[in-house]
């Protein structure tokens, strides 16, 4: 089946960007001056909560349901900050530099934060992996040897466990998966033979959708979950992708696959990559002239976001699918 996009809306607020908040799998979210706001498949405004949390915190996870189950976790400076229960009761404050977090099912965070450097470096070799409870308390710890990386945490939909991508730039990446076992952490790496970056579970959570590391940008493919065996793929080739593909994209809600072709456009698969075809969409140079799409994420069934590009400037939009 081939589709078109047709444009919803333009999100201002979000000022060309496309922020990657753990916890809110199908919404778009942004934390300015203390409130919480999130927009909806629609592109308009889904909650505007005040919380306790500084000018200058940076979202890094929020709970499925901001209003029903409210919970934000935020780096301020070189602290985590945890808000649970009431967005507007003070935080706790912890002394971790969080670069990562996600909330699990049971209210514990699984949190990531780099080592200190060893002496006479200028960046952290290792990465450290932390278990805490809402309240602050720590209750396991692991590391990860990784070369100043910059942690991707992707939270499965049930289970008590992550996808963490510790993205290293030229060395590549290191995909891990970590759970929390009766209050001790496991942290497994897995698929050591690919290079491949986590884009989203399916809606199931019986499948994980990894896209291509940029270096080598000629392949997707879908795993099983729990056992992480490849079950398709989808190669740049088949669709005369110069380029090949970009590193965001995700499942729609209905368990299809949108994917980016670099510099191209968007990509529909079904949820097992066959049937792939690239989406028109409609009008695009009336707003970006010669610039390009430069990242997706999925929202609805039918609906995605989109970081335009043009001489510089960034736009996010937000686009409906069409069957043609």
């Amino acid at each position: 089946m081939s589709y078109r996009a047709e444009l919803l809306g333009i999100v201002d607020e979000l000022k060309g960007r496309l922020p990657r908040v753990c916890g809110l799998t199908g919404r778009l979210a942004s934390l300015n001056d203390g409130m919480l706001k999130t927009w909806n498949d629609a592109a308009e405004i889904e909650y505007s909560l005040p919380t306790t949390l500084p000018p200058a915190a940076e979202l890094l996870a929020v709970a499925s349901d901001p209003t029903a189950d409210p919970e934000l976790a935020a780096r301020v400076g070189q602290e985590l900050w945890i808000v649970s229960g009431d967005l507007t009761a003070p935080a706790v404050r912890v002394a971790i530099p969080a670069d990562g977090a996600a909330f699990l099912p049971s209210g514990r965070l699984i949190v990531t934060a780099p080592s200190e450097p060893r002496e006479g470096a200028d960046f952290s070799e290792s990465h450290r992996v932390i278990l805490l409870e809402s309240t602050g308390e720590v209750v396991d710890e692991a590391v990860v040897v990784a070369l100043d990386p910059e942690p991707h945490l992707l939270r499965h939909p049930v289970d008590a466990a992550i996808v963490c991508d510790f993205v290293m730039g030229q060395d590549g990446s290191l995909l891990t998966v970590i759970r929390d076992v009766d209050g001790r952490l496991d942290v497994e790496e897995v698929l050591r033979a690919e290079d491949l970056v986590t884009l989203s579970f399916s809606p199931l959570g019986d499948q994980v959708l990894f896209g291509p590391y940029p270096s080598d940008p000629e392949r997707a493919v879908v795993a099983t979950w729990p056992g992480l065996a490849i079950d398709s793929t989808l190669d740049a080739e088949s669709l005369e992708l110069e380029t090949g593909f970009d590193i965001t994209g995700g499942h729609l809600a209905d368990g299809r696959i949108l994917l980016l072709a670099a510099e191209t456009g968007p990509v529909v698969a079904d949820r097992d990559l066959a049937e792939a075809a690239l989406v028109e969409m409609v009008d695009l140079d009336d707003y970006v002239g010669d610039g390009f799409v430069e990242s997706i994420a999925p929202l609805g069934a039918e609906t995605f976001a989109a970081v335009l590009w043009e001489a510089g400037q960034r736009t996010t939009t937000v686009w409906r699918l069409v069957a043609r």
